[in-house]
């Protein structure tokens, strides 16, 4: 079972039309994938409650974020990269610890 579907995700964005449906799509899958990885678990019996908002946020952050620029300045240019998920995002996900 999908963590969301294309209509959620665009309704609590509030996107209209069409245009972004191919990213949403792909993003949908992206962050579920993401989502296994840093959670360690597969969630075959389903996402727990909330992990639909967080996933509606990573998306958004996606659709929004340069391609990993967390910081820029503009005087004598400098940048900032990030390969992560803000904090705000992600807190609210439960990690599962292997031993």
């Amino acid at each position: 079972m999908s963590i969301t579907t294309l209509q959620k995700a665009k309704n609590v964005l509030g996107i209209s039309g069409t245009n972004k449906d191919e990213r949403i799509t792909e993003l949908i899958l992206l962050v579920e994938d993401w989502i296994k990885g840093y959670c360690n678990n597969d969630y075959v019996d389903g996402y727990p409650t909330g992990y639909e908002l967080i996933a509606t946020k990573m998306i958004e952050y996606n659709l929004n974020q340069k391609a990993g620029v967390s910081a820029e300045s503009l005087s004598r240019y400098s940048a900032t990269f990030s390969e992560d998920y803000p904090k705000s995002i992600t807190k609210g996900l439960r990690r599962r610890l292997t031993w």
